[in-house]
């Protein structure tokens, strides 16, 4: 008897445990805290962390400049290459990833909506890649350092698009803008949905935020000879007229003598260093001087602006989908 009221005595304090056990857990999940042994499990042993993630074969056709040669590159070592030509190595790792992903995203655009079998290694054409002689050559005694760094922010994106309606971007990114990115339609004259204005407010404290040149009437009007029928008149003071602006700053339309041009014409005829400029004639010294804000096209993600964006706290998702509207990073 005393055998089995002890028992049954334990199983009562059984019952009465489990609830209590089961209510703690349910607790715990529902306030974010992960069971200790999850977060032991997601951690990455050091071996781990010192594998890259595993190459899945995709290669790229590369046109190289240089020999005229198309050469064969796995995917990994295309972006290493771009993302060393195409940003500064001393970056944050967060904007280096940003840079990967948008350089991958460039590529697969050009291939698959664009239809181009090889793409330049120039960023005239298409975006920058330079060969490991090239970087060696380039960073000299950092080769190690930058090297690493860079294939560090690679492997860690690998294979991550940028995508819109499940498609890849055409994800255009420039060195600098001025305080705020410029939208394709305004730009290029194509609209893409995903390529609209958007503030970039780290950008103006950049060293490079605004620079100055000065050009001789000689050195306008020949530059402006490949404009057909265009005539500039007697007087340099009157060769330009106000111009009329974006939203962003840049020049639209702009008179230039008889002519109406574009920010972008002006632009590349003058090689400025963007389109959202301002020219003033100095009649005592004969010359004009053009003030040009930003650096490059000024369309989709500032390159400056990405790395101020990393350093104020922000992951390169995070950059991304900010200077993509409407996007997603998978």
């Amino acid at each position: 008897m005393r055998q089995q009221f002890i028992f049954a005595l334990a199983v009562l304090l059984l019952m009465l445990l489990i609830p209590l056990v089961s209510l703690t857990e349910a607790k715990g999940q529902e306030a974010g805290a992960a069971p200790v042994v999850q977060r032991q499990e997601a951690a990455p042993t050091e071996a781990a962390k010192a594998q890259p993630p595993a190459d899945d074969g995709e290669t790229i056709q590369v046109a190289r400049s240089a020999s005229g040669q198309t050469e064969t590159l796995a995917m990994r070592e295309y972006l290493v290459g771009c993302v060393a030509a195409e940003m500064d190595a001393g970056n944050h790792p967060e904007a280096l990833k940003a840079q990967a992903v948008a350089s991958y995203t460039y590529a697969r655009y050009r291939r698959e909506i664009a239809g181009k079998e090889a793409l330049s290694d120039s960023g005239k054409s298409d975006q920058g890649y330079e060969g490991p002689a090239q970087r060696k050559q380039r960073w000299g005694e950092n080769f190690s350092l930058y090297e690493a760094k860079i294939e560090q922010a690679v492997d860690a994106v690998l294979g991550q698009s940028i995508l819109y309606e499940s498609k890849p971007v055409f994800a255009a990114y420039s060195s600098l803008s001025a305080g705020k990115t410029e939208s394709s339609g305004n730009y290029w004259g194509s609209e893409f949905a995903y390529l609209q204005s958007v503030d970039s407010p780290g950008d103006k404290l950049s060293p490079d935020y605004s620079r100055t040149v000065s050009l001789s009437p000689g050195e306008i009007e020949k530059a402006l000879e490949k404009f057909d029928g265009l005539k500039l008149g007697k007087e340099p003071a009157d060769w330009f007229g106000a111009p009329e602006r974006s939203t962003a700053g840049t020049v639209m339309a702009i008179a230039v003598g008889n002519k109406t041009l574009t920010g972008r014409e002006v632009r590349e005829a003058l090689a400025l260093r963007s389109a959202n400029f301002t020219i003033a004639y100095n009649a005592k010294e004969d010359i004009f001087e053009i003030k040009c804000l930003g650096y490059g096209h000024g369309v989709g993600m500032s390159q400056y602006g990405a790395d101020f964006m990393a350093r104020q706290g922000s992951d390169y998702r995070e950059i991304l989908e900010h200077y993509y509207t409407g996007c997603v990073v998978v």
